[in-house]
């Protein structure tokens, strides 16, 4: 489904490859966090993203009740689901407790009737995205679909900012959230470096 990135989002935060990438990837930066790195500061941040990620087309306003304690929820989801991607793309095993604590929210949101599958494939569902807690539940099982469905090998962290992406390149050797960022700073910074050593 082909959707408009809203503001305050920018094709720039959707590198991923992946709607959970990319929801791990709204903080500045991964490897040198700064003061005012926050991407999710309130509910219209979450609800932009969520329109911007193509996870719905729209989402109605949200209750007072629905709205409040979605940021600090979608936080927690975002930080376990890069604590889980960050231990595949470093080859490490899957840390135990965000894992389980991703598994807990999905299955309350699947008994509480909040999100529902979709025919016979698990990463077809629907949520009920007004209810409280329904969106942070919905995401939840989008990272534990994601952690059985796409290719470990090729899960990375970038060398720069530390944000995850799939690595869909030919050779898998991607090695930069993305080439006209990270990877030109990268290369301005060798090259500032190579000159001062001359």
């Amino acid at each position: 489904m082909a959707t408009e990135v809203q503001s305050p989002w920018q094709d720039a935060h959707f590198v991923g490859g992946h709607p959970v990438l990319d929801l791990t990837n709204t903080v500045f930066d991964r490897n040198q966090p700064v003061d005012d790195g926050e991407l999710l500061k309130d509910p219209a941040d979450v609800l932009t993203w969520c329109v911007s990620a193509g996870l719905v087309e729209t989402v109605p306003p949200l209750p007072e009740a629905s709205a409040s304690g979605l940021v600090p929820e979608v936080r927690a989801v975002r930080e376990q689901a890069w604590a889980v991607f960050s231990a595949i793309a470093h080859g490490e095993a899957i840390p135990p407790d965000p894992f389980g604590a991703l598994l807990e929210r999905a299955g309350r949101g699947v008994r509480a009737g909040q999100t529902k599958q979709i025919g016979a494939t698990p990463d077809r569902f629907t949520a009920d995205w007004t209810a409280p807690g329904a969106i942070p539940a919905a995401l939840s099982l989008l990272v534990i679909n994601a952690v059985f469905t796409l290719p470990h090998d090729r899960i990375r962290a970038c060398g720069r900012c530390g944000w995850l992406f799939l690595d869909s390149s030919r050779g898998g050797r991607r090695r930069w959230c993305s080439m006209s960022i990270c990877g030109n700073r990268e290369k301005a910074r060798r090259h500032r470096q190579s000159r001062t050593q001359h």
